[in-house]
């Protein structure tokens, strides 16, 4: 009886580990290297700006584009996504149009953090971002 289970169990057995060594994981790309994980909690919170974007989680859940004025500028949304700490964020733009000095912002992020839109000052930057 062991001798008929064995055929029966061992190529299924086969099949599946065969199948499992043969799929690789997805290739990931990312436009900026990786920091490592103990950096984004070094940010002091008194360094994050608070913002007022009405409607924010309306247009982060319907993926829909809209502007906001900020520090005298008027930006552009152009990414909505979920953080890795599973915060909703919105990625900004200066609109087109808009002149800025060196020290304004091209673009900046918002994510929502104890209930309010926060700007979060970046890591790192990247003077070149492909995609965007």
């Amino acid at each position: 009886m062991f001798k008929q289970l064995s055929r029966l169990i061992l190529p299924i057995v086969v099949t599946v580990g065969v199948a499992g060594c043969s799929n690789t994981p997805t290739a990931t790309k990312a436009d900026i290297p990786l920091v490592h994980s103990s950096l984004a909690y070094s940010l002091a919170p008194d360094k994050e700006l608070a913002i007022n974007i009405p409607k924010a989680n309306i247009y982060h859940d319907t993926q829909e584009s809209f502007s906001i004025r900020f520090n005298g500028h008027q930006y552009e949304s152009l990414k909505h996504y979920i953080s890795a700490t599973g915060n909703k964020c919105i990625r900004f733009s200066l609109q087109d149009g808009e002149t800025a000095s060196s020290d304004i912002q091209r673009k900046m992020t918002t994510c929502q953090r104890n209930g309010q839109w926060r700007v979060i000052t970046p890591l790192v930057a990247s003077a070149t971002v492909q995609g965007e």
